[in-house]
């Protein structure tokens, strides 16, 4: 992927808007019962020196869940590689899935769905921005 430079030119306080991506549709597989799960996720990243077109954010998101996994280390996966590409000041991921292999097999809930999030930068200690990211996703106080 190809980031882009901002309008920063340096320095730690040059933070830019949040920007916040989502719901972005994903289909999986889950390996340890091979089964499929899908769900949406929600990206957000507070830029610093290189930004990179919204579309990738779609792309990395398919690209890490078209695979064998667990939402949970693909929700850290999204994270970390949105780290490595941009240098962002901070990522936050939030994952949200129906697993068929709890519908079909054991437990055999009705509808269930399981979230993950994971964060970077900023976001690990600014709840506020936590916040911000919740509320423009639509996901504050849960379920929807």
């Amino acid at each position: 992927m190809t980031a882009f430079p901002t309008e920063c030119h340096g320095g730690a306080s040059c933070e830019l808007a949040q920007i916040v991506e989502g719901p972005i549709p994903f289909f999986s597989l889950c390996e340890h019962h091979a089964m499929p799960f899908f769900g949406r996720a929600y990206v957000a990243y507070v830029a610093h020196e290189q930004i990179i077109g919204i579309s990738k954010l779609t792309r990395l998101v398919r690209v890490i869940t078209r695979r064998f996994g667990v939402q949970e280390r693909m929700t850290h996966q999204v994270a970390d590689e949105l780290m490595r590409l941009m240098n962002a000041h901070g990522v936050a991921v939030y994952l949200e899935a129906h697993h068929l292999c709890t519908q079909m097999r054991g437990v055999r809930e009705d509808s269930p769905m399981t979230r993950t999030t994971a964060y970077r930068g900023t976001y690990e200690n600014d709840a506020a921005l936590r916040g911000e990211f919740l509320d423009l996703s639509g996901l504050r106080g849960g379920a929807r």
